[in-house]
C-alpha cells in the first residue's frame, strides 16, 4: 500500500468514526411505543403533580439517532442496508487501489522495459513484462510474445490482452453502479413496506388510529428512503469519477504501448 492509499484509509476512517458518533451522540425523542419525532433533549420535559401527591406524568424518552434508526429500519432493511453499505466500501477501496497509474502501467517497469529496448535485450524485456502483474505488463508481454509471427498479430494479441484486462477493471468498477441503482429501490421497498404497515393499523382500528400508532410504519418508510439516498448518491458520485478515470487511465496506456512497440513495425 503506497502513501496515498494509505492516506485515503486514515481519511476513511476517520470520517467513519466522526460520522458514528455524531448518531450516537444525538438524541431523539421516542415515547413507549417506538420513534415518533424529532425533540432537542431537555430536562424539563415532562410534568409533575404539585406537592399533593398526584400522578407523575412520563416525559419522552432520549435515545441516540443510531437506535433509533436501528429500530425504524427493523429487522429486515437494517441488515440489508448494512450488507449493502460494507460492499459498497468494499468496491470503492478495492476500485480506488486498482485503477491509479502505479497499479495500471508502473513507471518503473515501463523504463525498465524501454531500456533492455534500446539495449535490443528483447528476452529480458518480455520477462520484465511478464514478471509484472500489471494490464500493461500484460500487454506488452504478449506483444513480445508474438512478435516473431510480424507486428500486425503481435498488435492483434495486445489488443486481446488489453480487451480482457480492461472488460476486468470495468466489471469491479460496475458493481459501484449496481448499488447506486439498488440502494434507492430497496429504501423504495422500505417505503412501501412502512405505509402498508400503517394503513393495516388503520385498517384494523374501530376508530381513529392514534398518531404515535402509525408512527412505526411512517418511520420505516421515511428512514428506509433517506438511508436509500445516502448509500446511492455516493455510489453515483463515486462511480463516475472513477469510469472517467479508468478511462483516462486506458487511453494514456493504450498510448503508451503504440509508442514502445512502434519500433518493431516494418520487422
Amino acid at each position: 500500500m503506497n502513501d496515498s492509499q494509505f492516506r485515503f484509509f486514515v481519511f476513511f476512517l476517520l470520517c467513519s468514526v466522526l460520522f458514528y458518533f455524531s448518531f450516537v451522540s444525538t438524541t431523539v425523542s421516542t415515547n413507549s411505543t417506538g420513534p415518533i419525532a424529532f425533540a432537542q433533549e431537555d430536562d424539563d420535559i415532562g410534568s409533575m403533580d404539585d406537592d399533593e401527591g398526584g400522578p407523575v406524568q412520563a416525559g419522552p424518552v432520549t435515545e441516540s439517532y443510531l437506535i433509533w434508526y436501528l429500530k425504524a429500519l427493523g429487522p429486515i432493511f437494517a441488515p440489508a442496508f448494512f450488507i449493502m453499505s460494507v460492499f459498497f466500501v468494499t468496491f470503492v477501496v478495492l476500485n480506488w487501489m486498482a485503477i491509479t497509474r502505479n497499479n495500471v502501467m508502473p513507471q518503473a517497469m515501463i523504463d525498465q522495459f524501454t531500456a533492455q529496448l534500446e539495449e535490443k535485450n528483447f528476452q529480458e524485456a518480455y520477462e520484465t513484462a511478464k514478471a509484472s502483474d500489471s494490464p500493461q505488463g500484460k500487454i506488452l508481454a504478449a506483444g513480445l510474445a508474438k512478435m516473431g509471427s510480424g507486428y500486425e498479430a503481435a498488435q492483434q494479441a495486445m489488443g486481446d490482452v488489453a480487451e480482457e484486462e480492461i472488460m476486468r477493471l470495468e466489471q469491479r468498477l460496475s458493481y459501484i453502479s449496481v448499488i447506486s441503482g439498488l440502494a434507492p429501490m430497496l429504501g423504495l421497498l422500505g417505503t412501501v413496506y412502512g405505509m402498508v404497515q400503517s394503513f393495516n393499523v388503520i385498517a384494523r382500528s374501530a376508530s381513529a388510529p392514534q398518531a404515535n400508532e402509525l408512527a412505526e410504519g411512517i418511520s420505516t418508510a421515511l428512514i428506509t428512503t433517506q438511508i436509500g439516498l445516502f448509500l446511492a448518491i455516493p455510489a453515483i458520485i463515486c462511480f463516475e469519477y472513477m469510469r472517467n478515470k479508468l478511462s483516462l487511465l486506458v487511453l494514456e496506456m493504450n498510448v503508451q504501448t503504440e509508442n514502445l512497440m512502434s519500433r518493431f513495425k516494418g520487422q
